[in-house]
């Protein structure tokens, strides 16, 4: 009997079964990452599996001389933006190349080194996050093809049990970045359709997650997958049938606070 494809495996293979979905048409075509047409996102994960190769590689002491892989974060924007040029079959045949060579090489540092430190762009982070990080963007990404598709494909029912709270806690990273960095607000984070509860509190230039039932300064009340692309950017609360208790305009701009991935 074949083996189950490990959850990043899933991931990707999803991933693909979405690349593959594209009509010959839907290269050039407006995807949810705004400004991208469908090759920019591909060329985008491609040079990401890429560039994590090529870090968990340095990582863990092993040679990359001869290999065509990026240098540093510089040269994978150069190669980004090269690859969104390329003919779609070369440029499907490159993305699939670098995620099996990704997928099999993090799998294996998994197994064997998982506490090993990657440098990623934005910090140090071992064996498990990488994993994750790999995994989510390969899922975000596929969702960002549906308007190049022209239809929506499922997400692998595991996901959002897995993703959710995962994706709440990230929120503390990407507040960093936020204009209102310094400034308070709270949000109460209720999932209907499963277990889950947290309230996201900004305060004095930070951002912390707590899985706890509480008041806060507004609550975003929905399933877990409406929840999980509100909170990735990917639509607004009304798009994804997620309810709002409290302040609207507070929770019109829950990316502001939040901006990213």
């Amino acid at each position: 009997m074949e083996a189950q494809p490990s959850r990043l495996g899933q991931a990707r293979n999803w991933y693909f079964e979405n690349v593959d979905a594209l009509p010959a048409d839907g290269w050039t075509k407006s995807t949810l990452c705004e400004g991208w047409t469908a090759s920019h996102l591909v060329a985008h994960v491609a040079t990401g599996d890429q560039l994590f190769l090529a870090m968990l590689f340095d990582a863990l002491g092993k040679d990359r001389a001869g290999l065509d892989l990026p240098t540093d974060f510089a040269d994978r924007r150069q190669r980004f933006e090269a690859m969104s040029t390329w003919e779609p079959a070369r440029l499907k045949e490159t993305a699939r190349k670098a995620s099996e060579e990704a997928v099999a090489a993090i799998g294996d540092a998994a197994r064997e080194a998982p506490e090993t430190i990657v440098n990623v762009p934005f910090g140090k982070v071992p064996i498990p996050v990488v994993r994750g990080l790999r995994l989510n963007e390969y899922i975000i990404h596929g969702h960002d093809l549906t308007p190049a598709i022209g239809r929506s494909i499922p997400i692998p029912d595991w996901f959002i049990d897995r993703a959710l709270g995962d994706s709440i806690n990230l929120m503390s990273r990407l507040h960093q970045r936020s204009p209102h960095k310094g400034r308070a607000a709270s949000f109460h984070i209720h999932r209907t359709d499963g277990e889950g509860e947290w309230i996201l509190r900004a305060a004095d230039g930070q951002a912390v997650a707590e899985s706890t039932h509480g008041k806060a300064d507004v609550a975003l009340r929905g399933s877990g997958e409406g929840l999980y692309w509100v909170l990735m950017g990917r639509g607004s609360p009304n798009d994804h049938g997620v309810e709002i208790h409290g302040d609207p305009a507070l929770a019109a701009g829950f990316k502001e606070w939040f901006p990213g991935p």
